[in-house]
């Protein structure tokens, strides 16, 4: 039996509460005492002197994209160094288990097509962190009908649900979508919703990236909650934003759609990342009828086809109004682009001589799409978005390594950043309930997201005023400031101490 005891702490319970100072008693994996300071018998425990510092629940990232990351990178750098206890993948219609495990090369090929087998293989690699997975539409197509542009037979449909089925049955934490990507963009409203159904009776939550973010933001938004009315009456609208300067009005308006939803009685959040540059694949720069294919189709036609280049380049100079300026190279399969990391479209054309939509295709035309950071976004908005109170914080980032710098600075930097902005309008107290408790009932993550007895014991121990982060796209994996230390399922994961034995204490979460 290990007991732990944190004395002269400022607790903030999880529930939006106003601080306290309190001692709190921790056996084995779960708090066992909140109580005023000094009151807690110390003998046979384990003391840890807060010193008048903040302890708050595990934050929760209910955006990201570490469905392969929990495996191969079991210590969870980039998110347990910002206080992030559970970690909520497949999101954007994307899982891994249906789709890129088929070409893995590890221990992962194993699990190709079984949800059940997946959660067991990422268990016994001990991740530092709690984990859960949605299951994603996007995958589901890819497994049964691969990228095909038609509506599924009604074997491919029945097949996509009994997938579904079985993966919400052993634990998947509800249903995503990606109708911004292949081959989601494929599939009509009917489809997604014929899908959703599945989620009715269980709680779970339909999570979407939107058909549109931009130009048919309205219309996405009223398409998710249409999708999420067949199902649970639950929608989570992934990382919600205006995008392109023409959309930045629409702020008013997409709000209220989700407001009357609400009022209606739907179960309505959103997550953001606090950043007004959105990461994705660079391929979303490509026009019609370039982007009607996979992105390893489209780079091997470039590869292959000077004549399409020439086409694709031409298409990107007439069709496509963006700043080059703002489109920021972060990473690429190949070692050879490492030079463009951190770099504008504007400055890699510049580097080879050639215009920025140019470069793109000669990034693409190397055999693979890279990634970029595109700044579409504005400052205001993002600072209104994370005052709303349904508003919760993902990072939309894989779990990536502290020896990673070619990435979005989210993965280093996302929850720091939404405190920081996101206390600007209210108090330290309901911004942690936004990060911790909030996500936490949304996506049934029974007994975490609060301190109080009787709930798991996932702490961080914060400096909040100087909780922040430093990464940028020059140095994205700058370590936050101010974490003391993390603590899943009462086990210390995370000291900035260099010489603290930390331990791999997380779980797979099965939702049922």
């Amino acid at each position: 039996m290990e007991k732990l005891l944190f004395t002269d702490v400022e607790l903030y319970d999880g529930t939006g509460k106003p601080s306290f100072r309190a001692d709190v008693a921790v056996q084995d994996d779960k708090i066992a005492a909140v109580a005023p300071l000094g009151s807690l018998n110390r003998t046979g425990s384990m003391v840890v002197d807060g010193g008048g510092k903040a302890l708050v629940p595990g934050f929760i990232d209910v955006h990201t994209h570490s469905d392969a990351a929990t495996f191969r990178i079991p210590g969870a750098d980039s998110k347990i160094a910002q206080g992030v206890t559970t970690d909520i993948s497949g999101n954007c219609g994307s899982s891994y288990y249906l789709a890129g495990a088929k070409k893995a090369e590890d221990e992962l090929k194993n699990v190709y097509g079984n949800f059940h087998a997946f959660c067991d293989l990422v268990e016994k690699n001990s991740p530092a962190l709690n984990v859960a997975y949605l299951c994603g539409h996007n995958s589901l197509r890819v497994y049964v009908m691969g990228y095909e542009n038609r509506k599924p037979t009604a074997e491919e449909m029945r097949r996509m649900k009994e997938l579904l089925a079985d993966a919400l049955e052993n634990g998947a934490a509800g249903f995503s979508s990606g109708l911004y990507y292949l081959p989601g963009k494929f599939a009509e409203t009917a489809e997604v919703k014929e899908l959703a159904s599945l989620l009715k009776g269980t709680g779970k939550p339909y999570a979407t990236h939107m058909r549109s973010e931009g130009n048919l933001l309205l219309e996405s938004i009223a398409e998710a909650i249409e999708i999420a009315r067949a199902g649970d009456n639950n929608l989570e609208v992934s990382h919600l934003k205006t995008a392109g300067q023409a959309n930045w009005g629409k702020l008013d308006d997409a709000l209220a759609l989700l407001d009357n939803a609400r009022k209606a009685g739907m179960n309505v959040l959103a997550d953001r990342y606090p950043y007004v540059y959105c990461g994705t694949s660079l391929r979303m720069i490509v026009p019609p009828p370039f982007n009607q294919v996979d992105s390893l189709t489209l780079c091997g036609r470039l590869k292959e086809s000077a004549e399409y280049r020439a086409e694709l380049a031409e298409a990107l100079r007439t069709k496509v109004k963006r700043d080059w300026n703002r489109v920021i190279v972060v990473n690429s399969p190949f070692p050879e682009h490492r030079i463009y990391y951190g770099k504008t479209l504007v400055e890699i054309g510049r580097m080879m001589n050639v215009s920025p939509e140019e470069a793109a295709v000669n990034l693409f035309s190397a055999g693979n799409t890279p990634n970029a950071a595109m700044g579409s976004m504005n400052e205001q908005n993002l600072e209104r978005i994370l005052a709303n109170p349904y508003v919760v914080c993902g990072s939309d980032s894989s779990i990536c390594a502290f020896s990673n710098g070619g990435i979005h600075p989210r993965a280093f930097g996302a929850f720091p950043r939404f405190l920081r902005i996101a206390s600007k309008s209210c108090p330290y107290a309901e911004v942690i309930r936004r990060m911790t408790s909030l996500p936490a009932a949304n996506f049934n993550i029974r007994g975490r997201g609060v301190l109080a007895p009787g709930y798991f014991a996932d702490m961080v121990l914060l400096d909040l005023d100087r909780y922040d982060s430093k990464a940028d796209f020059i140095q994205a994996n700058r370590i936050p400031t101010g974490v003391e230390a993390v603590y899943v399922n009462g086990k210390l994961a995370y000291s900035p101490d260099p010489v603290a034995e930390t331990v791999r204490a997380g779980r797979v979460l099965r939702i049922r």
